[in-house]
């Protein structure tokens, strides 16, 4: 049976095939006309736009990126100017510090030459001397 079919196929010529299959020439070429029509459409007014918002949007994430790399690099900066004067502030500070207790040290000794001077004897032992008689009336 398959060699008869096989006989068969190879007898046929290909105008028999195509009645076979229904396959008509005015149809098919009207087929691939209308396909290159619609090709020509899509590609005109779909395919085109498409590649251009794509274009479009691919330009917008590059300028974002780089957008992005600036304020990177300028938060990288502002850290670096705030650790800086962070820095230089501290710096500062200890200074002022160190004149205010070099300040503080030369009154004291100021202080305590003149109270020499004075005759005044600096001590934290001294007696503290009440008014009795304040301390009488209250009661």
């Amino acid at each position: 049976m398959n060699a008869l079919f096989l006989a068969s196929s190879l007898s046929d010529t290909p105008r028999d095939i195509a009645e076979t299959f229904g396959w008509e020439p005015r149809l098919f070429f009207s087929q691939v006309l209308s396909f290159i029509i619609v090709a020509f459409v899509l590609v005109k007014f779909a395919y085109k736009p498409i590649l251009a918002v794509l274009e479009k949007r691919r330009q917008q994430i590059a300028e974002a990126n780089l957008n992005a790399e600036k304020i990177k690099q300028q938060l990288a900066e502002a850290e670096q100017r705030y650790s800086e004067i962070l820095a230089k502030g501290n710096a500062e500070a200890q200074k002022m510090i160190e004149e205010a207790r070099t300040s503080a040290s030369h009154l004291a000794d100021r202080k305590g030459d003149k109270q020499r001077r004075l005759g005044i004897r600096l001590s934290h032992d001294w007696p503290i001397h009440v008014d009795r008689s304040l301390y009488r009336t209250a009661r």
